[in-house]
């Protein structure tokens, strides 16, 4: 018996209590509905067909859709918050060893549910992006800052920049994350192989900086990125990061585990600096310069800003797209949602580009058959080129602004 408990509490602890709390306010949701449609102690529909339970699913997905299950009175939910919903209801029946209600005889997602979500997908409202910040931002909200504790406010946002962070990662943000904010002892300084200590007199002048993330969104443990020293007086992780550590160090109750959003007060106590007190200040230097040279409002940014920014930057430098993925911990192509393809220089010198090769030979294939043209293989790409696209394409989805 011991051995179940502490499988069960294994499996749990495998997400953050915030995913087990979405979990267990769905399947509440759920049974809530099918008490109010008369259907009570038979949560998994074992009385009724396949077709039916797709239907009566289908159905709590409207509910869901309609904010009917809600508490408070909330506007038509989005499309993937419904199929969020299924899915953990759909997870419910697994974890009672049910088989999925999702799927139809041949094991694939059921026609009527995907027609329906894909009917909330185009009447979704658009979602607003978040834009990506760029250096003349990052001076702004320096020149703007005129307390200790504004300056300080900033340099940790310039930090969090190069390093492509989430906010979670260097912020007081709400709800529990998996992600684990970072503290003095995850970040290092080198003179070339040499390690500085945190109190050297010459860190600001090191060679380069190594931040090690010990926990990530994705379960990657202790990955370290490191960023070298600028010429810039202020933009500069060298400089900013030696800056953040040798001010927390000087704090009297400071050790290698105090988190790097810390900030001594005159009255001796430690402030946290949070999300929402970061992006009002990052708001107002946005605001400073106006739509006129950045193209966008001040409400149009957000706490994913830093990373689309850091992603943009990267990519108008030319780094390659590996090097990109590599340096903003991204494990997969999802970096492309990042890069914002609105920003006027992204396609720079494209068009100049796409007339250099004005006339070119093609190699046919040597047999093209019925079967392949009829799949639509009537270009030079092969006829896998459209599914080869599709996680590039999908990879251009919005983020919502929080």
């Amino acid at each position: 018996m011991a051995d179940l408990y502490a499988a069960k509490s294994t499996r749990k602890g495998a997400v953050v209590e915030s995913t087990n709390a979405k979990f267990s306010l769905a399947w509440k949701r759920y049974k809530t509905y099918l008490v109010s449609i008369g259907i009570s102690n038979d949560w998994y529909l074992d009385k009724f067909s396949r077709d039916k339970k797709h239907k009566i699913l289908g159905a709590f997905c409207h509910a869901v859709r309609e904010g009917r299950l809600h508490s408070k009175t909330v506007r038509p939910n989005k499309s993937e918050s419904v199929r969020a919903a299924l899915d953990n209801v759909a997870q419910a029946y697994k974890l009672a060893g049910r088989a999925d209600p999702r799927l139809d005889q041949d094991k694939k997602f059921a026609f009527i549910l995907q027609r329906q979500l894909r009917g909330y997908r185009s009447t979704d409202v658009p979602e607003r992006r978040q834009i990506a910040i760029s250096g003349a931002v990052l001076r702004e909200f320096h020149r703007l800052a005129l307390s200790q504790m504004d300056k300080a406010r900033c340099e940790l946002f310039i930090g969090a920049f190069f390093f492509a962070m989430r906010s979670c990662e260097y912020l007081t943000v709400s709800g529990p994350r998996k992600t684990k904010l970072l503290s003095i002892k995850n970040i290092r300084f080198f003179m070339g192989k040499r390690q500085l200590t945190h109190s050297d007199k010459n860190l600001h002048l090191a060679s380069s900086v190594s931040i090690t993330f010990e926990e990530q969104k994705r379960g990657t443990k202790n990955d370290t990125i490191t960023h070298h020293r600028t010429n810039d007086p202020l933009l500069c992780p060298v400089k900013i990061w030696s800056k953040i550590i040798q001010r927390i160090i000087k704090y009297p109750t400071s050790n290698q585990d105090t988190t790097v959003n810390s900030f001594l007060l005159n009255n001796g106590t430690i402030y946290k600096f949070s999300g929402k007190d970061l992006l009002t200040h990052l708001r107002r230097a946005a605001n400073s310069l106006g739509p006129d040279k950045l193209g966008y409002t001040p409400d149009q940014i957000g706490l994913h800003s830093a990373r689309s920014g850091a992603a943009m930057a990267m990519y108008l430098a030319g780094v390659p797209v590996f090097t990109i993925m590599l340096l903003g911990r991204w494990s997969s192509d999802a970096f492309l949602r990042y890069i914002r393809k609105e920003v006027q220089e992204f396609s720079h010198s494209i068009s100049c580009k796409m007339i250099q090769s004005e006339k070119f030979f093609t190699i046919a294939d040597p047999i093209v058959s019925n079967d392949l043209l009829r799949n639509g293989a009537r270009n030079n790409f092969g006829p896998n080129f459209k599914d080869a696209l599709k996680p590039l394409l999908s990879a251009f989805q919005p983020i919502q602004v929080k």
